[in-house]
């Protein structure tokens, strides 16, 4: 099995045809997707905004046993785009100018993230791709190559919505600490404002069950987290439930609209597919994972995705540094 998968990945790199390396949280597979256009086995990447929805199909899929990923090709990346990300000092103002908002409005969060750039010190992609495998085995880790278009890879904790035959499952996810750190007010009403608006979006859908919160580990960080589950009604439309819940409060805020729109024309740039969300679709069963701790390569940088939940309460300095924080899921496992 190692000798196919081996060759038809070398293939995919040498002809540059585009492929995605992805592990689901828990499991052992590293499962090999290499576009043949046949539109079945698909993984999907969705942007944040809605805007750009990218597939990549395999008639014939393969897999191999994660400890058995050892792979060193070298992918063909393009030149980052000239960009000036925010200092600490900018993005505390633009915290600063986030609370008041909320203050002043009927937002009551918003999720405000930036663009940390650092320069790529001839990283090769698979062997840092088998770390983040080896230091986040609950996460949905994945490696996306377009060539001539975009490379990203991340480790997401982050549910969005899983369906198997008629059955529906997703995840609160909200508040962020490190595992010495106590539980404080702010974090738990974060995670009730992602919780409510799951549950008030979830149409379609019957036998509603909600389960939490409780504290996991993911990567060097906790979580609260609240499991949601249903099953299809009569009127179930999933590519309408999906609109409603994505995205969630825990990547943008709410009322959903208000907060959308602040991110907009405040963050300063385009988080392209950062907190859209990715995932698979075979047969009866689809899975979807928000698109966090990820990060997109280029030739001569790389560019991680932070960001934090804002409300009333928040200190800018502190979400300087859980930022900061966020940002050593992916660089600590670049090889």
């Amino acid at each position: 099995m190692k000798s196919e998968f081996s060759i038809k990945l070398k293939s995919a790199v040498e002809k540059e045809i585009p492929f995605v390396l992805f592990r689901k949280p828990g499991e052992k597979e590293v499962f090999l997707y290499v576009q043949d256009h046949s539109d079945s086995n698909r993984f999907l990447m969705h942007s944040f905004d809605s805007k750009i929805k990218k597939s990549i199909s395999d008639e014939n899929p393969v897999f191999i046993p994660s400890e058995a990923f050892e792979f060193d090709f070298e992918l063909n990346l393009n030149s980052a785009p000239q960009f000036q990300p925010k200092t600490q000092s900018e993005y505390e103002e633009l915290i600063r100018q986030t609370i008041s908002e909320i203050k002043n409005s009927e937002i009551r969060k918003i999720v405000i993230s930036r663009l940390k750039q650092v320069e790529n010190q001839n990283y090769n992609l698979l062997k840092s791709y088998k770390n983040l495998l080896e230091s986040h085995p609950s996460a949905w880790v994945y490696l996306w190559h377009n060539p001539g278009a975009e490379t990203w890879m991340g480790a997401t904790p982050e549910l969005l919505l899983r369906l198997e035959e008629n059955q529906l499952q997703t995840v609160s996810l909200a508040g962020t600490k490190q595992p010495l750190v106590e539980w404080t007010e702010k974090e738990f009403e974060e995670q009730q404002i992602v919780t409510d608006f799951i549950v008030d979006n979830f149409t379609g859908t019957q036998n509603l069950r909600v389960n939490g919160p409780e504290t996991i580990q993911a990567g060097k960080f906790q979580h609260l987290k609240t499991y949601i589950t249903a099953e299809k009604g009569e009127n179930f439309d999933l590519e309408e439930l999906l609109e409603k819940i994505h995205p969630t409060p825990a990547v943008c805020g709410l009322p959903k609209k208000e907060a959308f729109d602040f991110i907009l024309k405040n963050e300063g740039y385009d988080r392209g597919f950062y907190a859209g969300y990715l995932g698979i679709e075979t047969g009866n069963s689809k899975e979807y994972f928000v698109n966090l701790r990820c990060a997109q390569f280029f030739r001569d940088k790389v560019w991680i995705y932070v960001g934090g939940g804002i409300t009333a309460d928040s200190q800018p300095e502190k979400e300087w540094e859980e930022t900061e924080l966020k940002s050593g899921t992916v660089l600590n496992g670049l090889s």
